[in-house]
């Protein structure tokens, strides 16, 4: 079994650039890395960059102590030329690990910039057939909590609804029969989307 080392690439001063897992010859090896690796390399020149290796017990332990390296580095406020936190690449973690960092994970949660984020990337991107489908599949025979209905209520009322959403619903409702229940309920659900969306407008 290879041994696993964490590792630094460092500038000629001694301050580090870079921070890596992987073997020895990774470790000493300074190519196929990102461009901005690859331009701090040319800069100070292949032969004055100095490595950093610390020898670890397993592969885990290297790819804690990676993450590790990069996170306390950065925090210092050097200037890394890694793209992410560490700790990926390749991995193929321990069902152990794997659950430790989903629920590192999911206690963190996800920031309000990341929905936003989310959001606006998939907005007015049209869905192909094939992605309906799969979302079609994905929530057959799905049971939502009433907790989970009642957040997605609430969350579709503070949104409002589009005039073209509501076009689009009455052009497949013409035509159509509907219970009187089911016509006050409608009626009542687009006075309340118009409503709000004048309230915007405001």
């Amino acid at each position: 079994m290879k041994a696993s080392f964490a590792y630094l690439h460092c500038k000629p001063d001694g301050i580090p650039f870079y921070v890596g897992k992987g073997a020895l010859r990774r470790a000493k090896y300074l190519g196929e890395r990102n461009p901005h690796h690859q331009n701090t390399v040319k800069k100070y020149g292949s032969k004055n960059i100095l490595i950093g290796l610390m020898e670890c017990s397993s592969s885990d332990i290297a790819y804690e102590l990676e993450r590790g390296l990069i996170k306390c580095l950065r925090r210092m406020g050097v200037a890394l030329t890694n793209l992410t936190e560490g700790g990926d690449g390749g991995r193929n973690p321990s069902p152990e690990t794997r659950k430790r960092l989903s629920d590192a994970a999911k206690k963190r949660g996800v920031s309000d910039a990341c929905k936003l984020a989310k959001v606006k990337a998939k907005k007015g991107k049209p869905l192909s057939e094939e992605q309906k489908l799969k979302q079609s599949i994905s929530m057959t025979g799905k049971v939502f909590t009433e907790e989970h209905r009642k957040n997605i209520s609430a969350s579709a009322k503070k949104r409002g609804v589009s005039i073209e959403i509501l076009q689009k619903a009455w052009a497949a409702s013409r035509g159509r029969v509907m219970p009187l229940e089911e016509r006050a309920r409608r009626g009542a659900a687009i006075k309340a989307a118009l409503r709000a969306k004048k309230e915007r407008a405001k």
